[in-house]
């Protein structure tokens, strides 16, 4: 894909797109409107980007490239938004990799990225922290390394 992207739009409610992603995985930052996550794909035979919302990119980090998907867009019956993403072979799930062996760096350095995300996810303060959000983190990191960790398989929670 070239330094110019065009980004693709997916504005349609209940429309399919039938893309094909063109990156291993996506591109992230930073910038002044906040954090984002850019998907290469094809679509309708044209290179483009998607600059994924969180929800959208929890679903589509889990493919690769090459991958044929359908992208959907629906609004359920309380008014919530959600993404439908399904592979074009019609299987609902995306083949997960199961990790059999983590040497000790690999467990550390997941125990590092899971502490760094849970106490970002709290938040800053200038006040130090309490039982409860120590307790919270606690929570956070735990569900995080069963996910770095290959433990269980399902989506983060918040």
């Amino acid at each position: 894909m070239n330094e110019r992207i065009r980004p693709l739009q997916l504005r349609k409610l209940d429309h399919d797109y039938q893309v094909k992603l063109t990156y291993d995985r996506c591109r992230s930052g930073e910038s002044r409107y906040g954090p984002w996550n850019l998907y290469g794909v094809e679509y309708k035979g044209v290179e483009q980007g998607i600059f994924a919302e969180d929800s959208l990119h929890l679903k589509l980090r889990k493919y690769g490239k090459g991958t044929h998907l359908i992208l959907r867009k629906h609004q359920d019956e309380n008014g919530e938004l959600e993404w439908q993403v399904t592979p074009a072979n019609g299987n609902t799930q995306p083949q997960q990799t199961s990790l059999k062996y983590l040497d000790d760096r690999t467990v550390d350095i997941h125990r590092q990225v899971a502490l760094k995300i849970a106490t970002i996810s709290i938040g800053q303060s200038t006040k130090p922290w309490t039982a409860e959000d120590l307790a919270e983190i606690q929570v956070r990191m735990d569900e995080l390394l069963d996910i770095l960790d290959g433990t269980k398989d399902y989506e983060l929670p918040y």
